[in-house]
């Protein structure tokens, strides 16, 4: 189930946390709820590897993204302004919570059972087709 508005909303949030417009606490504070698997597993897999939880801060000066990870950024945008399902296998909430409590040292477990379904360099995106179509359609992503 596609929920547009939901993925617009983080979209929108996911774009200004990577470019310093708000902090990571605001940004955890506004992220939609919804049923679209899509925002749990871009937000979990994606977003939330980009910040600390253990302060408040926006990405700037020392804590910036670099431009190969503002480049990863704007794929899980460009997918979120898709009507892709999403197909990825999802993890179960053991294997998030494991994660989460292990700073991410757990997560090995997920990138095993990604690199059995497709190629992650290309996640969110199931295939390369969807991804370069999504490219061509939204090129203003600048992907």
């Amino acid at each position: 189930m596609i929920d547009r508005t939901s993925r617009n909303r983080l979209a929108e949030l996911i774009r200004s946390l990577s470019s310093g417009q708000i902090s990571n606490d605001e940004f955890e504070d506004l992220i939609p709820e919804s049923d679209d698997d899509a925002i749990r597993q871009v937000f979990s897999h994606g977003a939330w590897c980009l910040y600390s939880d253990m302060k408040e801060y926006k990405l700037r000066g020392k804590d910036a993204l670099s431009n190969e990870t503002k480049s990863i950024v704007a794929r899980w945008v460009l997918y979120l302004k898709t009507d892709i399902e999403y197909n990825w296998p999802s993890t179960t909430f053991k294997e998030d919570f494991l994660k989460c409590i292990s700073l991410g040292f757990f997560g090995q477990s997920t990138l095993d059972k990604w690199q059995e379904y497709g190629e992650v360099s290309l996640w969110p995106f199931p295939n390369i087709d969807c991804f370069q179509k999504a490219k061509k359609e939204n090129g203003y992503l600048g992907v």
